[in-house]
């Protein structure tokens, strides 16, 4: 229900608007920063059994978008499409240990960080048509392209000791991996706007798991594959746009 009153909501608010407004129409240049995030699932924060347990931990980074906006503009009101490449991603830790006579663990620390087309399609309440005090809300659509996960793995035990290795992994999507192509949401904020210069605060709530489980592990794998947990995308965002009269 929560996905279709998002879809529907827009298509309510510019039947209302078209019926007694002038339409306008511009296209503009968008720029931002992002404060990126998965969530991290509860099966994944720890576990401790006999002769084994594991831990997970995440915190935000920061990261860029940049791209092309549409204003189709009903009065007070206006629909912004947007075509934006955007990088979003993660800080990470988990930790595994196992073993009772013989000990050992495994610490491992990165940073993944995502890179996707995205198409956010937000409906714009603008408090005196061309300038004044905004708020917005609307669905997102995204189509990962690419993205690297960099860190240490920091294996020790009670009978050996090795040196940290570091990795640095290009990030595969779909058939065959852990992590999903697609990706979709909803998005909400405020915003002000002067003229052709628009300022938004914003956020984004991902709906759709970007995690799928690890083709290569059996199904009754005694370890835990932190791939399979459920992650859900979260963006704050800070964006400028200026648009451009035709």
């Amino acid at each position: 229900m929560l996905r279709l009153a998002t879809f529907l909501c827009p298509i309510l608010l510019l039947s209302v608007a078209t019926a007694s407004a002038q339409i306008s129409f511009h296209l503009g240049v968008r720029g931002g920063l992002n404060r990126a995030l998965t969530t991290v699932d509860a099966a994944g924060t720890q576990d401790h059994r006999p002769a084994y347990g594991y831990s997970s931990d995440k915190s935000a980074i920061y990261t860029w978008q940049v791209g092309a906006v549409a204003d189709v503009g009903f009065g007070k009101i206006s629909l912004q499409p947007a075509l934006v490449f955007t990088q979003k991603g993660e800080r990470f830790h988990t930790f595994i240990e196992q073993g009772d006579l013989v000990y050992a663990s495994s610490a491992t620390t990165g940073t993944t960080r995502s890179n996707w087309l995205e198409l956010p399609l937000n409906v714009v309440y603008t408090l005196h048509g061309d300038h004044g005090l905004q708020v917005f809300a609307g669905p997102y659509l995204a189509l990962a392209v690419g993205g690297r996960q960099q860190g240490t793995v920091d294996a020790q035990g009670s009978l050996i000791y090795t040196q940290p290795r570091d990795f640095d992994n290009a990030i595969s999507y779909g058939a065959g991996t852990t992590n999903r192509r697609l990706d979709a949401g909803i998005s909400f904020g405020i915003g002000y706007r002067q003229g052709p210069v628009q300022v938004q605060v914003g956020y984004e709530l991902g709906l759709r798991n970007l995690h799928q489980p690890d083709p290569s592990l059996p199904a009754n794998n005694y370890y835990h594959d932190f791939n399979g947990d459920a992650a859900y995308n979260r963006v704050a965002q800070l964006t400028g746009t200026y648009f451009f009269s035709l």
